[in-house]
């Protein structure tokens, strides 16, 4: 008698401990369905977080690599993009357009051109252009700053590999707009003499927005006087 009271003594023990345990278990998995798993990251990483985007360095990083080469690659002739635009804009559009959310499309061309008037009446300055083969008349114009219009966003879509997805928010992708505007007022525009360009050839890479087709504005990414 007393061991089948031992017996079932212990039974009701060992019974007790497993439903512990499994009590215990279940707790556990309730507890850490709720917790985030951490990340680990080097110092170097940790470093780049805390700093967070800073726009200067991402477009220092594309500009001369991945930047120049869709600006070459990507550049149609103005004489011929003008001829696509206009005998067929969407297909043109189709062929080389590109731009971000809903916005007019943007271009990237390239030409040689004559530079007719230069004006800095109003901050955003411009210089008119009859791009080759010369006629005498304006063809387009193009930017010179101090400051370059805020909606024109050409040099940021018109290459195509810049998304809105690859940014945290609104504000960081345009942040690289204003970048790269500030970057063409101070290393490509900022290397040429305005005050002596006036009847001088160019030649040019650039873009522009195909926002009205009889007021052409390009922003240069690349800009170099040819002759005097």
């Amino acid at each position: 008698m007393p061991r089948l009271f031992f017996a079932r003594h212990r039974n009701k023990k060992t019974d007790m401990n497993i439903y512990s345990g499994t009590a215990l278990f279940l707790m556990l998995l309730i507890t850490t369905a709720g917790c985030n798993i951490a990340t680990v990251r080097s110092l170097e990483e940790d470093e780049e977080a805390k700093k967070g985007f800073v726009v200067t360095e991402y477009v220092d990083q594309i500009w001369e690599g991945a930047y120049r080469s869709a600006i070459t690659e990507r550049a149609v002739a103005f004489e011929a993009l003008m001829a696509l635009i206009d005998a067929d804009e969407n297909a043109a559009i189709a062929a080389h357009g590109s731009r971000s959310g809903s916005g007019a499309f943007s271009f990237v061309t390239q030409g040689e051109a004559r530079v007719l008037e230069v004006n800095t009446e109003s901050r955003i300055g411009f210089m008119t252009l009859d791009v080759a083969p010369y006629d005498g008349n304006a063809d387009a114009s193009m930017a010179i700053g101090p400051v370059i219009r805020g909606r024109d966003t050409s040099l940021r879509d018109a290459v195509g590999f810049i998304n809105f997805n690859d940014f945290t928010n609104q504000t960081e992708f345009a942040q690289v707009s204003d970048a790269m505007k500030t970057r063409v007022l101070e290393t490509v525009l900022g290397a040429i003499d305005l005050e002596t360009i006036q009847g001088q050839t160019i030649r040019f890479y650039g873009t522009f927005m195909l926002s009205d087709r009889n007021n052409l504005e390009i922003v240069p990414v690349t800009l170099e006087v040819i002759d005097s």
